[in-house]
This record gives C-alpha cells, structure tokens and sequence, in this order.
C-alpha cells in the first residue's frame, strides 16, 4: 500500500516519491523531430493548460505529501509569461528545497541570472549539436548560437549546476560524441549522453538508437575517466570524469538498462494529468479534479492511488496504441 508518513510519499515497491517534474506549457519555440507530434504542433487548447494558481496549488499539496524537489519543464518553460514570478512563489513553498529547470536555452541569455535569483538552482539545456546545419535540420531554427549563448549565460549566473542534455541518434550527431566529450576539460558543466527514446512512433527508429555503453566506450578510448559519486536528488545518469577537467561527463541509459528500481519521479503534464512513468500513461486527471471543486484532501488522496499503483519497470511502447496512450512529449517535458 502506498503511505504517507513524516510528510514521505512511498509506493507500493518502497519507493521514496520526492521528485516532481512539472511541465508549465506544450508551447516550444524549437521542433525537435523526437520531442515534438508528427504533423505539427499538437498544442493544447489555452483553457486547457493550468494557470499558475492551480501549478502552485497542486505543487503545496505534493510538498505536503513529501515532495521536496521540483523541475519545471515544457515545452519550454521560459516561453511561459510570468515565469519568474512562478518560480519565486514556488520557492517560498515549505518542503520543497530544490528547483530545476530544464530548457531550449534560446531565451537563456536574457534569463539566466532573473531565474537563478528567483530561486532555480540547477539548470538542463538541451544540445544535440554544435554544427550549424545539423541544429537547424533537427531543430528546424538556426538557433545554435542562441543556445550557446544560454549555456554562456548560465555559466556566469552562478547556478549550482549546469547540464547540457545531448540525444544522441545515430547517423545524425553521433559523429560528435568526442567532441561533445571534451567539453567539460575546459568547463564545469556537465554533458550528459542520453539515449534516443520510442517518445512518437512517427519518429522512433532502432537504426537511430545509440546506447549508452557504446557511447561510454567510444569517450574511454580518448583517455581514462573516472567514475563519480551521485549528488542528492542527481538522477539516473552514470558520472564519470576525465582526469582534470573542470566538468562531467553524464550517461542515461534508459531504453537499453531501466534504472526503475530507483525511480523517485512523478509527472505533471502541461494540462495537470499526472504520471507516474514517463513510458506509461495518464493516471489521475489532477486538472479535472481542481475544476470540479475537489479538497486539498480529495486531490492528495488521488495523487497517492496514483503512487500506489506506479509500475514496478517501465514498458517500452511497440505497437500504436501503445504510443497513442501516453501524451506527446511536448506535454511531458521528458
């Protein structure tokens, strides 16, 4: 059974529940082939999407349940008016000690330091390459010097942490994982390696799929890295390091090694359904709820069935209706 004791949110298989991502919009100014529904936008209609008020009612009940870190994600979550304003509220909540935001980086240069002051402590930026045309055939924007731009920026905001998430798909950017990889000799982020995901079956393809191992033992022949110990609250990737380099070096095997055993993640989409697993589908309608009036209680008791029903492995979607269950990945922020 899944039980709330000392304001700890624990499901069925004894897993701790403290982490939230919390997507607060579908809107992106980028579309990534793999992130983004075939065909167009597949936006959300307005009144669909959660205002700030419901976001931050809904984070205070997660907090009370034992949630204490946050990501905001989109879409992009930078595209979102008031944003700021959001994050300083979110910030004042009792319980929650960590905020993150993962972003496109195309308005980080202007943001960086506004958001760090409002409370965001740690920062993902997404970047798949760092060859021109390439950004802009997979992003479908010349805006790779934008992105760059935004991790500067984020650099000299003085965020706890600064991580840049690359997918790596072969015969796309994979020829650029030893370039990649010694980003972080000369700086003290940390590049991630993140395995390309079944997100839409218009897009997933195995002869696109890099694994994580692949991807570790082509960085090892360019020298020894060490292996590193996790941070609280750090996720599922495997770190490791160059020897002297300022940064690291991340990898995310989700596709090839599911690392379920130790999911402490929870989802709210852009239009507040929550999910449990991020392969899965929608498990309470926490929108819904809110619109129809439901208590603090009411809302808290749905949120802990859904916990208590959360998978114990996450299932790949095969088949159609598989991907057709679970919401684009826009909606999900990843």
């Amino acid at each position: 059974m899944v039980m709330v004791m000392d304001n700890q949110l624990v499901d069925g298989f004894g897993r701790h529940v403290e982490y939230l991502r919390m997507s607060v919009t579908d809107r992106c100014d980028l579309k990534c082939a793999y992130c983004m529904p075939s065909g167009g936008s597949g936006h959300a209609a307005p009144c669909d999407i959660m205002t700030f008020r419901d976001f931050l009612r809904l984070a205070r009940i997660f907090a009370g349940l034992g949630v204490k870190k946050i990501r905001l994600t989109g879409g992009e979550p930078l595209l979102r008016k008031g944003i700021v304003t959001f994050i300083r509220q979110v910030k004042e909540i009792p319980g929650i000690g960590q905020i993150a935001l993962t972003t496109n980086g195309m308005n980080l240069s202007s943001m960086a330091r506004e958001i760090r002051e409002a409370g965001v402590s740690k920062i993902n930026i997404s970047l798949d390459t760092l060859n021109r045309e390439k950004f802009i055939a997979i992003t479908g924007r010349d805006g790779l010097n934008k992105a760059l731009e935004g991790i500067g920026a984020a650099m000299e905001a003085g965020f706890d942490s600064v991580k840049i998430n690359m997918v790596v798909m072969k015969g796309i950017n994979d020829d650029e994982i030893e370039e990649f990889a010694r980003m972080p000799l000369t700086s003290p982020a940390q590049v991630r390696f993140i395995e390309f995901m079944p997100a839409s079956r218009s897009v997933w393809s195995e002869d696109k799929f890099v694994s994580a191992s692949a991807v570790k033992e082509r960085i090892m022949k360019m020298g020894g890295i060490t292996a590193c110990g996790k941070s609280m609250w750090g996720g599922p990737a495997e770190i490791y390091k160059f020897h002297g380099a300022l940064g690291e070096l991340g990898f995310i095997s989700a596709v090839s090694h599911h690392f379920c055993g130790d999911c402490n993640r929870l989802r709210l989409t852009s239009s507040g359904k929550l999910m449990t697993c991020l392969f899965g589908g929608e498990d309470a309608d926490l929108h819904k709820l809110i619109t129809s009036g439901a208590d603090d209680g009411a809302i808290a008791s749905a949120i802990t069935n859904a916990v208590k029903n959360k998978n114990a492995v996450r299932a790949l979607p095969e088949k159609d209706e598989d991907f057709a269950k679970r919401p684009a990945m826009t909606q999900v922020g990843g």
